[in-house]
């Protein structure tokens, strides 16, 4: 049975995806070869020319999008001078820099500030998770009202991820933008901003689905079987290809190449021993699973390493409210402390610890970017009632490390309360552009929309890093 990624949008050549897949598709496995792998044959370039430190030294990205928003107070920037009511329950630890201190359950992490950058002014407007989210992944603010966001539409702007694979998807046979391993959507609704919008459904990120934390986990949109012989596959492609030609109007103009492409590209993603590899955790040693933390966020950043691997250029790797017993992710308007010690901040750690620790083992630090974020911080003051801190887009930080990024740096400064960036400010758009601008992209680029229409990247400015 197919498995699609996104809405039931029809395809911009104006056929459904079933028309698509009866006339000139492969389905195979729960595989759409005609859309569902629908690449661009040749991606457009963009110039290297001098952009400044850094810019192009992460050849791929993972995000670890700690959705619900993480708060400030008692991970990365802790006020232990504050009143009982902002300062919350938690002691500090030192970190590897003497200046700076983090929350005490962030041990791990505590280790490695030395290789990262902690960017601690950032803020916006928006005080709800949908257009916050959609800020943060396309760089621009949502147009519409706060029910409107959790309707995903082909007007949305593009997530960065979808950018990436327009503009530079790189040479590896695996999907350039990946989502681990589901959207964060809410009941009856898809939330804007994490699809490729306005750029058309070709550019829409892979979803592996599923909980990498199973035994036996395998992708739920491209189920590849690992004893499958690449020779049948091929044998398959061949049949295809015989009832295509049944067809006259496939056999010209620029459709019949386009299905053509798709299922070269596909055979390529199917046939790939590598990438066979890399989503079948079953393989992975238990040591190494359990150094990730066997719970379903440390696996989706184990599974996102290896999907980087296989040739990926950007992961995102999604916190779900479906794990611990809260079920609230980092949205912790009650039962805070709680839930920050027996069930987010460690796990958090743990899969960091290890993505960041295993990629410095490996020598692929340098040319990967590692990057913490949320929509949001989380209150200053407690909410005594229910022992909650409340949506806050006035102050939060976020974490950026490899990719040449000079460790020990913290870019920005919060009051003494933590509540409101003290100098340097930045947001959404700044934070996207840093990103585009590390992967070799102009974020002031202009590219176009799947009718053709030209828009910028973002309007934001990449954080001034220091680089090594």
């Amino acid at each position: 049975m197919l498995s699609l990624l996104g809405p039931q949008f029809p395809t911009s050549n104006g056929l459904t995806r079933r028309e698509m897949i009866r006339v000139g598709g492969l389905s195979m496995g729960g595989v759409a070869l005609s859309d569902l792998l629908a690449r661009p044959a040749a991606a457009e370039s963009a110039s290297k020319a001098a952009h400044g430190p850094g810019f192009g030294r992460a050849k791929r990205a993972i995000i670890l999008y700690l959705s619900g928003g993480h708060s400030q107070h008692d991970m990365f920037d802790p006020r232990p001078d504050a009143p009982a009511e902002i300062r919350g329950e938690f002691n500090t630890i030192e970190t590897s820099v003497p200046t700076i201190r983090f929350g005490e359950h962030c041990p791990l992490s505590a280790k490695l500030m030395n290789q990262m950058a902690l960017i601690k002014s950032m803020n916006h407007t928006h005080n709800d998770h949908g257009r916050g989210s959609y800020w943060m992944f396309t760089g621009y603010m949502y147009p519409g009202s706060v029910p409107d966001v959790n309707s995903m539409s082909r007007q949305d702007m593009p997530h960065l991820g979808s950018c990436l694979s327009k503009l530079a998807p790189g040479q590896g046979p695996m999907f350039p933008f990946i989502i681990v391993p589901h959207r964060m959507d809410v009941a009856g609704g898809r939330r804007a901003g994490q699809f490729a919008g306005m750029l058309g459904p070709k550019y829409d990120p892979m979803l592996t689905g599923g909980n990498p934390n199973d035994d036996g986990f395998r992708l739920e949109h491209v189920p590849l079987v690992p004893n499958e012989d690449p020779a049948v596959i091929r044998r398959r492609v061949g049949l295809v290809d015989q009832l295509n030609q049944q067809v006259d109007y496939l056999r010209e103009g620029q459709l019949a190449q386009s299905l053509k492409d798709n299922q070269l590209k596909a055979l390529d993603v199917v046939g790939s021993d590598k990438v066979r590899k890399a989503v079948d955790l079953s393989i992975v040693d238990s040591a190494v699973r359990d150094r990730y933390g066997r719970n379903l966020f440390g696996q989706s950043v184990l599974l996102g390493r290896r999907l980087l691997q296989a040739g990926t250029r950007l992961v995102q790797c999604n916190w779900q409210r479906t794990q611990g017993k809260n079920g609230f992710a980092w949205d912790t308007h009650w039962n805070h402390f709680t839930a920050c010690k027996e069930e987010l901040i460690p796990a958090y750690d743990k899969a960091f610890y290890a993505l960041m620790t295993d990629l410095a083992e490996t020598g692929e630090l340098d040319e990967t970017l590692v990057v913490v974020a949320s929509e949001f911080g989380r209150s200053p003051k407690i909410t005594l009632r229910n022992g909650g801190r409340e949506h806050w887009p006035e102050l939060y930080n976020v974490v950026l490390a490899g990719a040449g990024i000079q460790g020990g740096q913290v870019y920005g400064s919060a009051d003494k309360l933590g509540a409101y960036p003290a100098d340097n400010p930045v947001g959404p758009a700044d934070f996207v552009a840093t990103l585009y601008h590390l992967l070799g992209i102009d974020p002031h680029l202009e590219t176009y929309d799947q009718q053709n229409r030209p828009f910028q990247l973002t309007k934001g400015n990449p954080f001034p890093l220091q680089m090594t």
